[in-house]
């Protein structure tokens, strides 16, 4: 009978998705972070379920929503919104928000 081969030593999450991912990937990840923690503190709890964060493409924030009164809800909110997140990023990091009617959560 063979012998069996040792087990390679154990490698932390963190360096298997390394290299997996290019460096401005984890930009991109902290980035998405930080503006998911400025949604869920700007956003009245009771809407949350109902949005969904999509991607920043062209300094704006797409959102989709479930259903178009939660897009116009929104709308009220996105002044407070933006200057939340432009504490958090800077001035012209997001400049608009974009709402489009999908399944939310």
């Amino acid at each position: 009978m063979a012998k069996r081969q040792p087990l390679p030593k154990p490698v932390a999450v963190r360096e298997v998705l390394k290299g997996l991912m290019k460096p401005l990937d984890w930009d991109n990840l902290g980035q998405r972070s930080r503006i998911r923690q400025v949604w869920e503190g700007a956003v009245p709890p009771p809407l949350l379920p109902h949005t969904r964060l999509l991607e920043v493409r062209r300094r704006e924030l797409w959102v989709e929503v479930s259903a178009g009164t939660w897009g116009q809800e929104l709308q009220f909110l996105k002044p407070g919104i933006l200057r939340e997140l432009e504490k958090v990023f800077g001035p012209g990091v997001i400049r608009d928000l974009r709402f489009r009617i999908g399944s939310g959560k």
